[in-house]
Formats: C-alpha cells, structure tokens, sequence
C-alpha cells in the first residue's frame, strides 16, 4: 500500500492522518461550516428514488439489528453523529425513544425540525460522557458516517461500549477504502490519484480488516458485516470512470440507487442482506456496514 505522506498506518491495521487538527478547530469546521458551507456530500433536496433509498437501507439494517437482539421489539436508540436526522425519523416512527448527538443543530433543523427536542449539541465526546454520567443505556447506537471524521476513533468506540445495553448493537457505517479494488484501479493507472482520501473531512480510512480490530481492542465483536452497492466498479470502464470524468458521477450514482431500491422492492430482507454480506467478503462495496455487539 502506498500512502501520501499525510498518512500513515496505525497499530490498529488502519490509515489515519499524520498532523490530526485540534479539537477546537475540528468543532468549529463542524459546528459553522460543514453543512452551512456545503462541504457535506448532503443534498440540499432529496428527490423521491433517494428518499426510497434512505428508507430501504434503513430498514434492511434494522432487519439484521432485530435479528442479532434476536426480537423485533422497539428498544432504545441513540444516534452519534445524526446529521439531517433520517435515523432518528425512521426509529421514532417504529415506537424507538431516540436521541440524537451532532456537532451542529443545522441540518436536523432543516430536515426534521421536529426532532429538535431529541436532539444534544456539542461535542461528541463530552455528550456521550455526560450520557454515562446519567447512567444511560441504549439498545441500539448508530456510528453512520461518523468513526472517520473523529479524532480518536478507538475512544469514541470505547465510550460507545459504555452506553450499550447488554444485548444491544452498534451499528458502524465508513467508507471501503484503499481497499483491493481502489489499490489495483491506481496500479493499473485507471485512476490518477486515491480520489478517496479528503481532508480534513476524514481523518481515518478503514477497510475491513481495521475495523475489525479496532472493534475487538474496543471490547467488542464483529457480528455481522454487509457492504453497500460497488460503486467503485464503474471506474474499471473508461465510458463509466467517474473520477476521471467528472460528467460520469451522476449516471452512477443514479444507477446505485436504482439498483439498491429494485433489490429492497423486489427480495426479501434476509436475501438482500445475504446478497450484502457475501460482496462485504470479498472486499467489494464503497461502504463497510458492520454490526458490533459486547465481547
């Protein structure tokens, strides 16, 4: 593997980034500019096929959470990192009492303004350390997009292990990267650069052996991992190479969502979920989706 020089690989089997910014300014990035400036991969909008999209991921996780708590039963629901709050609507509606944590109430004010009131600001850290404090447990918490832009993964998942009730998942959603696919894409000169690495937004780069360990250092285990649709495959085809044709990452995009919401309309959960976990095993799939429960 080679790394720019901005990173390195840590003891965890995973890259992060050498000269990490300060809490402060990481804080700030978040709190004042990430959504205000449109520095998110968020839309302003979400046409129909994508709230589709949205709805049918989610609920082919909360498919497989009920089958690892082994009941189908409403629990609690803690969302770190909620963003525009699609989590948190989703779960209030399946009779979860929910509880978002975000850097900024911007976006969830957008999108959910109702969910305001189940909503915390602030620091992620210190809000999960003030959740322990009160002694609160959840049945599920939700690391969606999350465990890559923290400064201190491995800290972030340890306070996580603090909250979680026994019997209870974390569901760990980050990008697939300087995975095989992406490695023989730049030996193979299909791409010009690792297209994947964006700073200062992420500051860690997993694939699924580094996720894994982390989780086991952390205290807990890999129960199950899915990946998402392979994106990443259209870049093998010049006509399709998104990152070398810019004009080319709508297509594929819009063919990603299409293809996901046939699968979600058309099988059964446990089949698609099968369809998931099976591509996660041989590496593919532009996310790693893993489901982590307490050693």
């Amino acid at each position: 593997m080679n790394l720019p020089d901005t990173l390195r690989l840590n003891e965890y089997g995973f890259v992060e980034v050498r000269d990490k910014p300060s809490p402060t300014e990481l804080a700030d990035y978040y709190a004042r500019r990430y959504y205000q400036e449109n520095l998110t991969t968020y839309q302003p909008e979400y046409p129909a096929e994508e709230l589709k999209h949205i709805e049918g991921k989610l609920r082919l996780r909360h498919w497989v959470v009920s089958e690892l708590r082994g009941n189908n039963t409403a629990g609690t629901f803690l969302d770190i990192g909620c963003g525009e709050g699609w989590a948190l609507a989703y779960f209030q509606r399946q009779g979860w009492p929910v509880l978002g944590l975000d850097f900024s109430r911007y976006s969830v004010e957008k999108f959910h303004p109702a969910l305001l009131e189940f909503l915390r600001t602030g620091d992620l850290y210190e809000e999960l350390a003030r959740l322990a404090a009160e002694g609160r447990q959840f049945d599920l918490l939700w690391l969606d997009n999350v465990l890559e832009h923290v400064l201190d993964p491995a800290e972030l998942l340890r306070r996580c292990r603090t909250l979680l009730a026994p019997g209870g998942v974390l569901m760990v959603d980050v990008p697939n990267d300087f995975s095989s696919l992406q490695n023989h894409l730049l030996e193979t000169g299909k791409i010009d650069r690792p297209f994947w690495v964006v700073l200062p937004d992420h500051l860690s780069y997993f694939n699924q052996t580094g996720l894994r360990s982390l989780a086991t250092a952390t205290g807990f285990r890999t129960a199950k991992v899915l990946a998402d649709q392979p994106i990443d495959l259209n870049l093998l085809n010049p006509a399709t190479n998104y990152v070398m044709d810019r004009s080319a990452g709508k297509g594929a995009h819009r063919a990603r969502v299409e293809q996901d919401n046939l699968l979600l309309r058309t099988a059964p959960l446990p089949a698609v979920a099968a369809y998931y976990e099976a591509m996660a095993g041989v590496g593919l799939g532009r996310s790693i989706v893993a489901f982590l429960q307490p050693e």
